[in-house]
């Protein structure tokens, strides 16, 4: 059971949600006005991997803190 990431169209509050099965279903509100006009926002994450030869690579889609594509564009501030 996936946790999704919203953002109120409203009152601009985001929150997360544990959805059940696809989750179209659901009434999803935001907890800070009830409103319905909600989007779905998607989460950045972020990994290690480690080589056949013990090496490892650091794996990001992104930060929150800031607009860069990686935490190498923004050395993780």
């Amino acid at each position: 059971m996936p946790i999704y990431e919203y953002r109120c169209q409203e009152c601009r509050a985001e929150f997360e949600k544990l959805v059940f099965g696809s989750g179209a279903d659901q009434d999803i509100r935001c907890p800070e006005c009830r409103s319905a006009e909600i989007e779905q926002v998607y989460s950045c994450f972020n990994g290690v991997s480690r080589s056949s030869d013990g090496s490892t690579h650091s794996m990001s889609s992104g930060c929150s803190s800031c607009s860069a594509s990686s935490c190498a564009g923004c050395k993780g501030h």
